[in-house]
């Protein structure tokens, strides 16, 4: 699990593209064809997410993924 003081930037950008949008993980993960659990896990730095998993996420909010 990343440490708390190790934040990932992209993933911070990544939960806020979600709040402004209004959408949910779960659609999220839908519209990407993954499970909830694995955008979950990158929204809230549980574990560290493949890099295309991360490309994927970012593409659909529309945020740069570095």
């Amino acid at each position: 699990m990343p440490s708390k003081d190790a934040s990932d930037p992209v993933a911070a950008a990544a939960r806020a593209a979600v709040d402004e949008r209004g959408i949910s993980a779960r659609r999220l993960a839908k519209k990407l064809g993954m499970k909830p659990r694995t955008v979950l896990d990158f929204l809230h730095e549980r574990r560290i997410t493949r890099p295309s998993t991360r490309i994927s996420i970012c593409r659909e909010l529309g945020i740069n993924q570095e």
